[in-house]
């Protein structure tokens, strides 16, 4: 089986394609990535990759077409339909880019079946193109709850590239790989949604020992992901006053940034720059961070409490899932205070539903088990 991957620019898409992939490679089948954006990720997990928007710069390109989409988005944060739509269009026209070559490697490359991100067009314009299944690989929990009319929306925006190859409407999924745990999916699941348990990957690094330490105190995560802290870390100034007086351990982990803008950290702050996210939360206790998708799903697969303050697109999805379903507390800076860390920490019931939680999602069907079933699907 051919299997050509394409995902959204930034890493919280492309990683949580690559345990599937490898899981793929594993059996036997072959895999191609076209995307563009953080080749890279790709190339470093041992994969292959054709970069479908050399020398495009996304940040420029989120900028141009997120200009007041954004602000949008934060003003209809409690209409999930609303901010998804908004998302939809925004990420329709980030797929622009890629388009045209991913259509071109599928049409040399000649795929069995094509597997996207959510809001990556280019895959529906593969698949429909070639007439080869389409697999939908979902980020995060509650993904039916917001995206139902995806395929109207991205053909929407997308009309003309869809016309000149022939594609009449976006594709429906053939599959879609739901990583949302029995509890927390909606009743009536449709035999196109297979659950494939999340398994977290987040690139490798060298360990450095005290990480394997027994802790001599609890340990909380902050983080804000890939993106948000390029866009300044004047919100993170509140959250770490108020972790200065709890008697925790606080790891700072923003990756490759400039924390001068915060002064000196408080003694029971610790800033790491990268970790691997699945080695450093089996060390936490809890986290506190910014509701991506993969952040999020990570936490939920070490089944720890989560603080999660959203800024934008699916992350409000994310925080809202966390809170109704007990892990922890959709929340702003301002509500990030004393007190409600010290909930994070203390709260039983968030801990016996994270740990729940984390029990049903390794109960599910591997990347392994998903990929023979997918083989046997294409025939």
């Amino acid at each position: 089986m051919r299997i050509l991957i394409t995902t959204s620019p930034g890493l919280g898409h492309i990683l949580p394609t690559i345990s599937f992939a490898h899981a793929a490679r594993a059996a036997g089948h072959e895999v191609l990535y076209a995307a563009g954006g953080y080749v890279d990720a790709v190339t470093n997990a041992g994969l292959q990759i054709v970069d479908a928007s050399p020398g495009t710069d996304y940040g420029q390109v989120f900028t141009t077409v997120g200009a007041g989409l954004w602000q949008q988005m934060e003003a209809a944060r409690d209409d999930l339909r609303k901010t998804v739509e908004i998302a939809l269009k925004m990420f329709a026209k980030v797929s622009e880019p890629t388009l045209e070559t991913v259509a071109r490697v599928a049409d040399k490359w000649q795929p069995d079946v094509v597997l996207h991100t959510p809001m990556q067009a280019a895959g529906q314009l593969a698949a429909g193109k070639l007439g080869v299944p389409l697999v939908m690989l979902e980020l995060g929990m509650g993904r039916s709850r917001g995206f139902g009319d995806m395929g109207r929306i991205t053909y929407g925006e997308l009309r003309e590239h869809f016309e000149r190859h022939g594609v009449a409407e976006a594709p429906t999924p053939a599959v879609t790989l739901s990583v949302t745990p029995p509890s927390v999916r909606a009743p009536g699941q449709a035999d196109s949604e297979w659950s494939m348990r999340y398994v977290p990957y987040n690139g490798g690094a060298v360990v450095p020992e005290w990480l394997l330490d027994r802790a001599d105190r609890r340990r909380v995560l902050i983080t804000l992901g890939t993106v948000v802290p390029h866009a300044g870390l004047g919100q993170l100034e509140p959250i770490i006053a108020a972790a200065s007086k709890i008697d925790a351990e606080f790891v700072l982990a923003l990756g490759d940034v400039d924390l001068t803008s915060l002064g000196e950290l408080p003694g029971n702050v610790r800033p790491v720059g990268y970790l691997p996210l699945g080695a450093l939360l089996s060390s936490c206790d809890a986290a506190i961070h910014h509701g991506g998708a993969g952040t999020t799903m990570t936490t939920v697969d070490a089944g720890i409490p989560q603080i999660v303050v959203p800024h934008g697109a699916d992350q409000f999805l994310n925080a809202d899932t966390v809170q109704e379903n007990g892990l922890g507390q959709r929340a702003t800076v301002a509500d990030v205070d004393v007190a409600l860390i010290e909930r994070l920490l203390d709260d039983a019931d968030w801990q016996a539903n994270a740990r729940q939680m984390r029990a049903e999602l390794h109960a599910m069907p591997s990347p392994s088990d998903v990929v023979d079933r997918l083989a046997g699907f294409i025939g």
